[in-house]
C-alpha cells in the first residue's frame, strides 16, 4: 500500500515557503503556485506555461524558478515577444551573422544561445505572430538555430519558460496560436492568480513590502503606510494587479514629499471612487470614520481637524471633496 502523502505534501508546502520568499503572500492560491514553482525548479529541464493576468508578476515567478534550479549558474534571457520589432524580428530571435544584412557588421548571436545552459523566458508567447510560430517551434523541437545568413545550426541546451496573458484555447480556436506549438510549452502550467483573488493579508503584506523597497530604492529613513490606505486596498480590485499596486504607491511617495506616513490623501486622485464595497466590505469607511472624528472633536473646525490628522486645510477639502457620502456625513454633523 502506498504511504499517505500527507507529510509529503506538507514538507512541499513548507520548502515553497522557505525557497520564494521575494514571492510576497501566503494565501492558498499563492501557497498552492509555489507548491508546483518547487516541483518545476527541482526538475531544471520541464518546459513550464506561466498564465495570468497582466501585472500579475509571471517574469518574477520565471526567474525565481530558474534561480532555484540546477540551471541557476547559467544565464536567464528575456524575450519580449510583444515587443519585438516587426522589421528586425527574425534577427531579434534568431540572430545573425556578420555581412548577413546591410549593416550586419558583427555576428549577433541568438538569444537561444546567449542562455545556453540556462532559460530562455518566452514572455507574452501569445502575441507572437502566427508566421513565427513555426519558426519557433521548429527552434524548440530541434534544439538547434539557425543564424540569418548562416549555414551551420547551433545546438543549445536550455530551459524554455513561457508566459502569456492571453486565453491560448480561444486564439487557437480562432486560428491564431498554433496548436502544435501550444502543446509543445504546455508541458507543466503555472497559474499566478490575480490580486484580487489573493486576500487583504497577501494585498497588505505587498504593499508593506514595496514600500520597504521603494524607501531603500529613494534612500528615506522611514516609510510606513496608514491602516486607513491598507484598508482602502483591501477593497479595491487592482484590475493592473501588484504593478497597479506598486505604481499607485510610488505615486503615494511622490505626493506625500518628506512625509514618512503615506496617508489616504496621498492616494491618486479618483482613486476611492473606482472602489466598490461588497456586502461586507464599506469602502472607505475606515478613512471616512478618522476624518469625521477629527472633525467632531474640534468642533467641526477644518483648520484644527486638519492639524489633527496630519493634513493641511487643502488636503482636508480635497479628501472631501472626493468623498461625496462623506461630504454628506459632515453636513450633517454640521447641522446638529
Amino acid at each position: 500500500m502506498a504511504a499517505w502523502p500527507g507529510p509529503a505534501l506538507a514538507r512541499d508546502r513548507d520548502r515553497s515557503t522557505d525557497l520564494f520568499p521575494e514571492l510576497d503572500g501566503t494565501s492558498t492560491p499563492m501557497r498552492t503556485l509555489k507548491q508546483d514553482m518547487v516541483r518545476v525548479a527541482d526538475d531544471g529541464d520541464v518546459t513550464v506555461l506561466i498564465l495570468g493576468e497582466s501585472g500579475t508578476g509571471k517574469e518574477r515567478v520565471a526567474r525565481a524558478v530558474h534561480d532555484r534550479s540546477p540551471r541557476r549558474r547559467a544565464p536567464f534571457v528575456v524575450i519580449n515577444c510583444a515587443g519585438l520589432s516587426p522589421a528586425l524580428v527574425e534577427d531579434e530571435l534568431f540572430g545573425h551573422v556578420r555581412g548577413a544584412f546591410t549593416g550586419a557588421v558583427n555576428d549577433r548571436p541568438s538569444p537561444f544561445e546567449r542562455a545556453a545552459g540556462g532559460t530562455v523566458f518566452l514572455d507574452e508567447i501569445g502575441d507572437l505572430a502566427p508566421e513565427l510560430q513555426l519558426k519557433l517551434l521548429r527552434v524548440l523541437q530541434q534544439r538547434t538555430v539557425l543564424r540569418l545568413g548562416g549555414q551551420h545550426e547551433a545546438t543549445f541546451d536550455l530551459r524554455v519558460i513561457a508566459a502569456t496573458n492571453v486565453d491560448l484555447d480561444r486564439a487557437r480556436a480562432r486560428g491564431r496560436f498554433r496548436d502544435d506549438l501550444y502543446f509543445r510549452l504546455k508541458v507543466y502550467e503555472l497559474h499566478v492568480p490575480p490580486l484580487r483573488r489573493r486576500g487583504s493579508g497577501d494585498i497588505s503584506a505587498l504593499a508593506r513590502a514595496i514600500a520597504h523597497r521603494l524607501r531603500e530604492r529613494r534612500r528615506r529613513s522611514a516609510l510606513t503606510i496608514d491602516s486607513a490606505v491598507l484598508e482602502l486596498f483591501t477593497h479595491h480590485r487592482w484590475p493592473g494587479n501588484v504593478r497597479e499596486l506598486e505604481n499607485t504607491l510610488e505615486r503615494m511617495v511622490v505626493a506625500a514629499g518628506s512625509a514618512s506616513v503615506l496617508m489616504v490623501e496621498h492616494l491618486p486622485e479618483g482613486f476611492v471612487e473606482q472602489i466598490r464595497p461588497g456586502p461586507h466590505a464599506p469602502a472607505a469607511s475606515a478613512a471616512d470614520d478618522q476624518v469625521v472624528a477629527a472633525l467632531a472633536a474640534s468642533g467641526f473646525n477644518r483648520q484644527r481637524a486638519a492639524a489633527a490628522l496630519g493634513l493641511s486645510r487643502h488636503q482636508l477639502y480635497r479628501i472631501v471633496r472626493q468623498r461625496p457620502s462623506l461630504a454628506a456625513r459632515i453636513e450633517r454633523g454640521c447641522a446638529r
